[in-house]
């Protein structure tokens, strides 16, 4: 347990002492915590600053100080934190218990938003994914969603990896980075909000460098890299916050030609952060450009996903809704490190107004070719979404900033916090929605295919 204003109020409150700094320094907190199963998941500054109490910004400080001087030894590990330890490591003796699965499973086609099994017949777990591609073999890798069933407080169990030569078949080829099962400290303990790693090799090292995000209240990058592809990896930075921002969605790319590369991420949810890495890619030490500025959720731009094709930088970025899909955007720039223009959705025919129900992670391109695919989660195949119910997301969440200009009832607003259940969402069940990208009169299209071939393109 690490005490500090970036901890969540319900792991604040299971410590007397915590407690009582909280009463001593922001009074009226905790009944607020106490009286609201949501707010106990918030850090203690983001309830801090949401509650909008009198004071708030300069009492947090002390309080910060407060709760550091509780990082003791004896504190290290709460008894809840024990228990939790406990059922996460004999939850992973069981699953290296089961026998191994022949290889039988195999498919012609891709079919979006169906479930995806890899050769053994079992689901794919890869989600906020990437691909990239080495020696004639592409590698996806991406969240493992396997025990994330809502109810166990399992966010994400280690980054999988999986291999094929057709893009239809994979095959199951363990962990790129497995969890930390005995340090709750630990980026990759399966509580933290591991999201959406990023895979580069370095020209200038040889070495493969990963960025994978921590959203809630680290809003970090945690930053690791192997001589090899698939590892072992390394960790070179537990929480690293570029330039000081709160880090949110983020991709990377590497400049073809200079082999530079570049950090694009939802900076403080205020606007699309291009930084440059430095040399060996472990850092970003440059601020380049920022695109969609200065907008508020749901129109914040996330889930960055970024490609070249005839000289030109695209971007592709889904809205700020949580795990309830949105409409994307799509933009264009003449550089890696200049300022996108907008060019509207990319989804073409779409009647959800929702991206085909579902989130861009990556774009890729199939080697030899000029074709592109976008690779996409549909986080909550359970909640199909609509026009309507699109309408509805974007006002009940545009409302809290914008009340004048967009307002929703108290039923639309129960309906859009029944969805949108980022702790409780049964995301071991999410499916894929892998669809080709054309650039058509300049700007990126995506037409829905029930199936679809990568040689038949």
């Amino acid at each position: 347990m690490r005490y500090n204003i970036q901890m969540k109020m319900a792991d604040l409150l299971e410590n007397a002492q915590a407690a009582a700094a909280l009463d001593r320094f922001l009074p009226g907190l905790r009944p607020m915590a106490e009286a609201n199963p949501q707010a106990r998941g918030l850090s203690v500054e983001q309830l801090a600053r949401y509650s909008r109490i009198p004071q708030a910004a300069e009492a947090l400080p002390a309080l910060d100080a407060a709760l550091q001087a509780l990082n003791t030894p004896e504190n290290a590990i709460s008894p809840r934190e024990a228990e939790e330890i406990a059922r996460f490591q004999a939850l992973d003796a069981a699953d290296q218990a089961r026998a191994p699965k022949p290889q039988t499973h195999t498919q012609n086609a891709i079919y979006p938003g169906r479930p995806w099994l890899d050769t053994k017949g079992e689901r794919i777990q890869a989600h906020g994914g990437a691909v990239l591609y080495e020696d004639g073999v592409y590698y996806w890798y991406g969240e493992n969603k396997e025990h994330t069933d809502g109810q166990n407080g399992i966010w994400t169990w280690g980054i999988k990896v999986y291999a094929s030569t057709d893009l239809m078949n994979w095959e199951d080829r363990g962990y790129l980075i497995p969890p930390v099962l005995d340090d709750p400290d630990a980026p990759l303990y399966p509580t933290k909000r591991v999201d959406r790693p990023h895979l580069l090799r370095c020209p200038a090292t040889g070495k493969y460098v990963c960025w994978i995000k921590l959203s809630g209240p680290e809003a970090a990058f945690t930053i690791w890299q192997a001589d090899r592809l698939l590892g072992p990896y390394t960790m070179v930075e537990a929480l690293y916050r570029p330039g000081d921002h709160k880090a949110g969605d983020f991709d990377l790319v590497a400049d073809a030609e200079t082999g530079k590369g570049y950090l694009y991420f939802d900076a403080d949810h205020n606007a699309l952060l291009c930084m440059e890495l430095t040399p060996d890619y472990l850092h970003a030490e440059r601020e380049a450009a920022r695109s969609y500025p200065d907008l508020h959720p749901p129109f914040t731009r996330e889930g960055p996903a970024l490609f070249a094709q005839g000289g030109k930088k695209y971007l592709l970025t889904s809205g700020m809704t949580g795990y309830v899909p949105n409409r994307s955007d799509s933009a264009v720039c003449a550089s890696w490190d200049g300022v996108f223009a907008p060019l509207g959705d990319p989804h073409i025919d779409d009647a959800s107004c929702a991206s085909f129900n579902s989130q861009i992670s990556k774009v890729f391109r199939i080697e030899g070719t000029d074709t592109f695919v976008a690779m996409a989660d549909r986080w909550l195949p359970d909640i199909p979404v609509d026009a309507r119910l699109a309408d509805v997301f974007t006002r009940v969440v545009a409302s809290a900033y914008e009340p004048d200009k967009y307002q929703a009832t108290e039923t639309e607003r129960r309906e859009m916090y029944a969805a949108n259940r980022l702790e409780t969402a049964n995301t071991s069940i999410a499916d894929y929605v892998w669809l080709p990208v054309t650039i058509e009169n300049g700007k990126p299209c995506i037409r829905w295919l029930d199936a679809w071939a990568p040689d038949s393109l």
